[in-house]
């Protein structure tokens, strides 16, 4: 058992790599890259409950209107919901240690859930490829098309600005460690292994948004995130 799981392992990490190398490939045309990208995002995307979410809310409601004592309680609530999603990721991880992923999964393909997730992905991928091979590029040179790929954006604070490039949500955040660190986050390990410490950051509304280039982009532009930053588009 412990053989197939090792061998999953290694064909993942080998299809990884392989993807990551692809991606940044000029040969695939952005409506190919952008279905990829759809595909990974819809299982990697963190997603808390709307129950977290809501109580997130509540809390910053009650310090905001200085109800230490109903912030107080939402908080206990709060830790509760946090303390039995943690029970959950162990026995998930547990559950993984005794399984192949392939296994977990053939359990699961009659699931309501499941099957909703599988069914609205092909979904989306039937809309965009359909859509992309009805709307095919209007003959923009590919300088044209790589520029467009390859926004990038300054970051400014108390008169210092770096930049961030937006690129591909599979770049790792090493790259461009400078930015990150510039708004606070922070980095464990060094040189190419280095990864964020965390990889989410939470809005001003409360709830946990993934730490992605687009995301911080946005929420710089909409102000939702990162008071007394501002940005620009270069």
């Amino acid at each position: 058992m412990s053989d197939s799981r090792t061998e999953e392992s290694v064909v993942t990490l080998q299809s990884k790599a392989e993807y990551e190398n692809a991606i940044n490939l000029s040969q695939h045309v952005p409506a190919a890259k952008s279905i990829s990208e759809m595909v990974l995002d819809a299982f990697h995307t963190s997603r808390e409950s709307d129950q977290i979410r809501e109580l997130r809310v509540a809390i910053r409601q009650a310090h905001d209107a200085f109800d230490d004592d109903k912030a107080y309680d939402l908080m206990g609530q709060l830790k509760q919901l946090k303390d039995a999603e943690a029970a959950d990721t162990a026995a998930l991880e547990d559950l993984s240690s005794k399984f192949s992923i392939s296994r977990i999964l053939s359990c699961f393909k009659d699931d309501p859930q499941f099957q909703e997730l599988v069914y609205g992905l092909a979904l989306k991928v039937l809309n965009q490829t359909h859509q992309a091979i009805s709307n095919p590029s209007s003959g923009k040179s590919k300088t044209a098309r790589a520029k467009k790929e390859m926004e990038v954006f300054a970051i400014s604070k108390d008169g210092i600005s770096v930049t961030l490039p937006l690129r591909s949500p599979r770049a790792k955040p090493n790259v461009d460690r400078e930015a990150f660190e510039f708004l606070g986050f922070t980095f464990v390990g060094e040189g190419d292994e280095a990864e964020l410490e965390s990889e989410i950051f939470v809005d001003n509304a409360g709830a946990e948004q993934p730490l992605t280039r687009k995301n911080i982009v946005t929420a710089l532009q909409q102000q939702t995130a990162f008071d007394g930053y501002s940005i620009a588009a270069q």
